[in-house]
């Protein structure tokens, strides 16, 4: 008779099947279970590249189209959905399940867009974006009032750009009201044609240089000129000139100069000059003062 041996568990029979099994086939069943798991793990990094940074997925939502083509025409159509609108995985996965079960005709308020997240780009230094940190419409609209940059720049949905009257939202009375620009020849200049938005480390309203851009270029904008080394070249633009207050400049010489030579100025036209500019300017040429 043979010599006993001792019973064995399951396991450890278990256990024997690797010795028993040919070496290729060990090597195969390895290199088939390795391959298996970086399929899966492929797949999983797909399709979370797929959900979270393939704009196409946003795509997919049939309600989306609008806004797809809105983007797909604006400056951030190399810009990832994600990279602007961030939300957590369990709401963006709450937002599928939505459009799954429910089936939506219209895009809900989802993952809005902070200002601290075009900062990442508008202030980052970045010569690829425009750069807005030091700028006189953003300092003070941005900085001081803080106002988010989605309630100028973006007043429908992918509508990125500033549209033409987005400034009377705020600003009606300037824009439209009473305190609309009253000169004839600026009735079609927007805002931002004086008041430079994007001018670097200057007040946001219009300096000398901003008036002098028209005033002294070429036609049909050149009303006037001021040459260099006039009197009053000190002087802003809107000292005597306010296009939301009156038409013609608003001034009186006498303000500053309460004692013209009697001599050469007979009180009556220093009174006159007291309550209309013309009486000056009849005889002096506005920026030149010099006699016609």
């Amino acid at each position: 008779m043979g010599e006993d041996r001792p019973p064995r568990d399951r396991r450890g029979a278990l256990r024997d099947i690797p010795g028993r099994l040919p070496r290729p086939w060990l090597a195969a069943a390895v290199v088939g279970m390795a391959a298996a798991a970086a399929a899966l793990i492929t797949a999983g990094y797909t399709l979370y590249d797929y959900t979270m940074n393939n704009p196409a997925f946003c795509r997919s939502c049939h309600i989306m189209e609008a806004a797809w083509d809105r983007w797909a025409a604006s400056e951030h159509r190399a810009v990832d959905c994600h990279a602007c609108h961030q939300q957590s995985i369990v709401e963006s996965a709450r937002q599928v399940i939505v459009f799954v079960v429910r089936q939506p005709q219209r895009v809900g308020r989802h993952a809005e867009v902070p200002a601290a997240r075009c900062r990442t780009c508008h202030a980052s230094g970045d010569p690829a974006w425009i750069q807005v940190a030091r700028t006189a419409g953003h300092q003070v609209h941005a900085e001081r009032r803080q106002i988010e940059c989605v309630t100028c720049h973006s007043t429908g949905i992918h509508r990125i750009r500033a549209v033409a009257d987005v400034c009377a939202r705020c600003h009606e009375a300037q824009a439209v009201g009473a305190r609309a620009v009253k000169i004839a020849q600026m009735a079609d200049f927007h805002c931002v044609d004086c008041h430079q938005y994007l001018r670097p480390d200057s007040p946001l309203r219009p300096t000398r240089q901003t008036c002098l851009q028209c005033h002294q270029g070429l036609p049909p904008r050149r009303t006037a000129g001021f040459p260099g080394g006039a009197p009053h070249t000190g002087f802003a633009c809107s000292t005597c000139h306010k296009p939301h207050e009156q038409a013609r400049p608003v001034v009186t010489c006498v303000s500053c100069h309460p004692a013209p030579a009697p001599a050469v100025h007979p009180a009556a036209v220093v009174a006159a000059a007291a309550r209309d500019f013309a009486a000056c300017t009849s005889c002096h040429v506005p920026h030149r003062w010099t006699l016609r």
